[in-house]
C-alpha cells in the first residue's frame, strides 16, 4: 500500500498527467475494476474487425456492421501493439510501437449463409484497449444491460419456458433481465407495397427473465432485404419488444419524497428520506412486487455541482403504469 502512495506521488512530483489509469491510490474509493460482462452486445460502429484467434497475429475474417448484435461467450486478455510515433506513410520501426493490453472477445454471429442453416458463426472481436481515455465500454461494442426493462411493445410480451408460457407481461409492465442470449427466432413477415406479404429470417435478443422463462427484447434481420414474389426487394427492420431502464442520475419528483433502504424491496430497513427535488446516481436496477427499484452510490445536490453524503440504499423509481417516485435527469438538464 505504501509502495503504490509512493508511486502515484512521484507520478503527480514530475506532472506526469499521462500515467495509465490502473495505477490508482489505496485511499481512492473505487470501484478498481469491472467485469466485462458475457451475453449479447450491440456494435455501435460500421467496420468492427473479426478475428480468427485472440492473439494479436490472428487474421481478420469479416468485418461487423453497426447495430449487429452477438453473443460474447468468452474473454481473454492478451498482448497487442499499438502505434504511439513514427511519422505516416515511412517505414515504422520497433520504437515506433508500445504494447497494450487488450480484452478479445470470443462471440457468436449471424451471417446470410448461417440464417438457412440457423447456425452461428464464431469470431473474436476486441472489447477494450487499455489506455487514458479507455473509461467504460468500448465504443465498439456495449452489452444489454440486465436489471429492470419496460415492455415497449403494443402487444403483449410473453416469456417461455420451452413451449410452455410462463408470463405474459402486458405493454407498459416491467420485468427484470437476468442475462441475455442469441437465437434464430422463427422468421416473420413484412408486407411488400404490392400487397403480398414475404418471409425473411431474424435472429431474436432472447432475455432470461426473474419471473420465469425467455422473453424476446429484439429481432434483427438476417440481410437489409428480403425478395418479394413480385421481385422487388422489400427493406427489413429490427423490431424492439422492451426497453431497458436507464442509470444516471435520478431527481425525486413525488411531493412526499422517498424512502432510501437498506435492501433491494421496499419493505426492509429505511436508511433515511431522499425529500422532492433530490438527486442521486442510479448504479444498478431491479424489479421489487412489480415496482422498479435503482441502486444509488452516491447523493448529488440539486444542481448536481457537488457531491453528497456518500451512503448505498435502494429507492423506488416508478410503478407502471403511472406511480413515480423519481425521474431520469436529461443530459440538457446536467448542463
Amino acid at each position: 500500500m505504501k509502495r503504490r502512495r509512493n508511486t502515484m506521488n512521484v507520478l503527480k512530483e514530475n506532472k506526469v498527467d499521462d500515467y495509465h489509469s490502473h495505477l490508482i491510490a489505496d485511499e481512492d474509493d473505487g470501484p478498481w475494476s469491472r467485469p466485462l460482462p458475457l451475453g449479447v452486445y450491440c456494435i455501435g460502429k460500421d467496420g468492427l474487425p473479426v478475428f480468427d484467434t485472440p492473439e494479436a497475429t490472428s487474421n481478420s475474417v469479416g468485418k461487423l456492421k453497426k447495430g449487429d448484435v452477438v453473443e460474447v461467450v468468452e474473454t481473454q486478455v492478451v498482448m497487442t501493439k499499438r502505434r504511439v510515433s513514427g511519422p505516416e506513410g515511412l517505414r515504422m520501426l520497433a520504437s515506433d510501437f508500445e504494447g497494450v493490453r487488450t480484452v478479445r472477445a470470443r462471440c457468436m454471429m449471424s451471417s446470410d449463409d448461417s440464417a438457412s442453416r440457423k447456425r452461428f458463426k464464431n469470431g473474436w472481436i476486441t472489447l477494450s484497449q487499455e489506455g487514458k481515455n479507455n473509461r467504460g465500454y468500448s465504443e465498439a461494442a456495449s452489452p444489454i444491460p440486465v436489471g429492470a426493462h419496460v415492455v415497449s411493445s403494443q402487444e403483449p410480451l410473453m416469456s417461455y419456458s420451452g413451449s410452455q408460457i410462463k408470463s405474459i407481461l402486458p405493454s407498459g409492465s416491467c420485468m427484470e433481465v437476468d442475462a441475455t442470449r442469441l437465437e434464430f427466432d422463427e422468421s416473420e413477415t413484412i408486407k411488400c407495397d404490392c400487397g403480398q406479404e414475404t418471409i425473411y429470417p431474424v435472429v431474436a435478443v432472447k432475455a432470461l427473465i426473474s419471473l420465469g422463462g425467455y422473453a424476446t427484447l429484439l429481432t434483427r434481420p438476417v440481410g437489409k432485404s428480403s425478395p418479394c414474389g413480385c421481385g422487388k426487394e422489400v427493406v427489413t427492420t429490427p423490431r424492439r419488444y422492451a426497453e431497458p431502464v436507464a442509470l444516471g442520475v435520478y431527481k425525486v419528483v413525488h411531493p412526499d419524497g422517498v424512502f432510501l433502504t437498506e435492501g433491494i424491496g421496499p419493505n426492509t430497513p429505511v436508511i433515511t428520506t431522499l425529500k422532492q427535488n433530490a438527486c442521486a446516481e442510479v448504479v444498478e436496477t431491479k424489479v421489487e412486487e412489480g415496482c422498479v427499484r435503482g441502486k444509488i452510490n452516491i447523493f448529488l445536490s440539486c444542481d448536481l455541482s457537488e457531491v453528497g453524503d456518500k451512503n448505498t440504499g435502494w429507492i423506488s423509481l416508478f410503478e407502471p403504469p403511472s406511480f413515480v417516485w423519481a425521474e431520469r435527469v436529461s443530459d440538457s438538464e446536467k448542463r
